[in-house]
């Protein structure tokens, strides 16, 4: 009678030892997942990444992308495709980017007309907050400001200098002057220059930076708060003339053009750059690679001189630069688009 539960009682050990193991290389094998899939994103990247631009072909944010696109690509090993997305202010490409996975292959060009973007949009207008709803990468570019004005215009009126221009605007109340969108950072700065001078001066909003400069250009406007990226030659040709820039001082691009700062107008002042972004979540390793190779980018001597023929300073920095330049510009924008009363378009 002993026998049967003998052998019962050896069989158990057995395989209770056997199910133990099971159960434990099971355990270990879901605590190696993880890493596994850790593993498998360091090949990043293995497959061609999208840089979404908020402007359409040809425009001076599309024209940098695919710059950077361009000289990005060896360093990447994969592809840089970019895609336009423009519309409602930047907001249709900012949303595009915000949704899209965190994987490291979308990646969004923005401007910083959409820090402002919030202040002066309608309330109900579907906005993204590119503060909080995506994340830094680098600050690549910046570009300064100029007050243009016409060449024709300047020349037949003797315009050579900011006074000169004040002197014709005052007998001209409701002079017509365009600072591109409605909210944009040029158009703040026109319009802070229109309380500074005490000028009679009416904003003329275009939907863009191209559509604005081909506006004074053919004479539509006559006095414009422009980028000089993508914009020099016209300058250089005499159809635009460029009475003072909005760089704290002169700058070496047009060394004999005064800082508004030098004629006492300190508040008279934007610079307008780029950021790179990626959506919210974007692995810490992939940003600092980003980081790391834009910055490269950036240093290469061909790629500066490229960047100087269109009007560009070359910036780059860590994510945290991009980071302090974004505050700063939703803090000093959201006041004076309050003090000056601007909405958007």
């Amino acid at each position: 009678m002993t026998w049967t539960p003998a052998v019962r009682t050896s069989f158990r050990g057995p395989l209770m030892r056997c199910l133990r193991r099971l159960a434990l290389a099971a355990a270990t094998a879901a605590c190696l997942l993880p890493w596994a899939a850790h593993a498998q994103g360091e090949a990043w990247p293995s497959r061609p990444l999208t840089l979404i631009v908020s402007s359409g072909p040809g425009a001076g944010v599309d024209t940098f992308a695919r710059v950077l696109a361009e000289r990005l690509q060896p360093r990447l090993g994969q592809s840089v495709i970019v895609e336009n997305r423009p519309g409602a202010s930047g907001m249709i490409a900012a949303r595009q980017a915000a949704r899209s996975a965190p994987d490291g292959y979308t990646l969004f060009l923005m401007p910083n007309t959409l820090v402002i973007a919030p202040y002066v949009l309608a309330q109900n207008a579907a906005t993204v907050s590119v503060t909080k709803e995506l994340a830094p990468v680098v600050m690549p570019v910046s570009t300064m400001m100029v007050m243009a004005v016409n060449g024709k215009f300047a020349d037949s009126h003797g315009i050579k200098t900011v006074k000169d221009f004040i002197a014709v605007a005052k007998k001209d109340p409701g002079f017509a002057y365009s600072g591109g969108d409605n909210g944009s950072p040029m158009n703040v700065m026109g319009e802070q220059f229109r309380k500074e001078s005490g000028l009679e001066l009416t904003s003329v909003p275009y939907g863009g930076v191209a559509k604005m400069v081909t506006a004074l250009l053919g004479g539509q406007v006559n006095m414009a708060w422009m980028p000089t990226s993508g914009n020099t030659q016209y300058f250089r040709d005499g159809l635009l003339r460029a009475l003072a820039t909005s760089s704290p001082r002169r700058s070496p691009q047009m060394p004999d053009v005064p800082a508004m700062a030098e004629l006492g107008y300190r508040d008279v002042r934007a610079t307008a750059w780029f950021g790179i972004l990626a959506p919210l979540g974007t692995p810490a390793p992939v940003i600092a690679r980003l980081n790391q190779d834009i910055n490269a980018v950036l240093k290469d001597p061909a790629m500066r001189a490229r960047l100087d023929q269109l009007g560009y300073e070359p910036e780059g920095g860590p994510p945290e630069a991009l980071t302090r330049q974004m505050r700063e510009d939703d803090e000093r924008y959201r006041r004076l688009t309050a003090e000056l009363k601007i909405r958007a378009n």
